[in-house]
């Protein structure tokens, strides 16, 4: 069981791509990405460190920051991984190297079977001056 992303290689960076994959044609920045909202579906749940730690997922409601470790990951406040975040949001790498921060909250969690699942909310803090 691998991850769920669109296979584009676009969502890598460093990918060069003439597309926008769905980010709109307005000549929006780099800024405004980093600044947006999002919900994330998060992959490879079962293999994370809070499943494996108390065999469930965590409850609707946990608190969730966004890390940066060979992929983004979604970890909770105590520091316990959750699950990655889909590589079409890799960008945000870019933003966290930049100072941005995501916080979320998780909106849907469930076990197995057949697999598990947990859906966030995350918004996104600007760099301190």
């Amino acid at each position: 069981m691998g991850s769920s992303g669109s296979g584009r290689i676009s969502d890598y960076p460093g990918s060069s791509s003439s597309g926008n994959s769905g980010e709109g044609s307005g000549g929006g920045s780099q800024l405004d990405r980093c600044a947006r909202a999002f919900n994330a579906r998060l992959e490879d749940v079962e293999r994370s460190g809070y499943y494996r730690t108390h065999g469930r997922v965590p409850p609707v409601g946990t608190q969730l920051t966004v890390v940066q470790n060979k992929r983004l990951v979604a970890q909770t406040v105590n520091g316990e991984s959750v699950g990655n975040l889909p590589t079409s949001l890799n960008y945000l790498a870019a933003c966290i190297k930049n100072g941005w921060t995501y916080v979320g909250t998780v909106q849907s969690a469930a076990s197995p079977p057949p697999t598990a699942s947990v859906s966030a909310d995350f918004a996104a803090a600007p760099p301190s001056p």
